[in-house]
């Protein structure tokens, strides 16, 4: 009965590294997300930098800043913080600039969401 807890974990580990291949391939359109940014309003975001200096070990991390607007409504509290200015500019992307923000984190919510059934499935059986 172990074989629901190995299934779920190698999908956790696929899901995890298809996030991590795929955000290693769309790094491009990361960069031209930053520079959109970064030339509408002067600077980027001190943690989108941060994570950038991280490499792939923070490839989640520096696009957190961009995903937030596209899945959250305004004053939402994951948004609280963010200048709404910075928010409109986000959420009003053309759907090419941003449509890949989507499919990298689907990929990494599936690969968390195996993550935990795991731990659950290895208590269970």
């Amino acid at each position: 009965m172990k074989i629901i807890p190995a299934v779920c974990t190698f999908l956790c580990i696929l899901f995890g590294l298809m996030s991590i291949g795929y955000s290693v391939l769309k790094n491009k359109q990361h960069n031209k997300l930053c520079e959109a940014f970064k030339k509408k309003f002067g600077y980027l975001p001190a943690g989108i930098i941060l994570a950038q200096a991280g490499g792939v070990f923070l490839s989640m991390q520096k696009d957190f800043y961009f995903i937030f607007p596209l899945i959250v409504k305004k004053g939402s509290f994951a948004v609280r913080n963010m200048n709404p200015d910075h928010y409109d500019f986000i959420k009003y992307q053309p759907k090419e600039m941003t449509s890949w923000l989507k499919v990298k984190f689907t990929l990494f919510l599936l690969a968390a969401i195996f993550f935990f059934a795991t731990i659950v499935t290895s208590y269970l059986f």
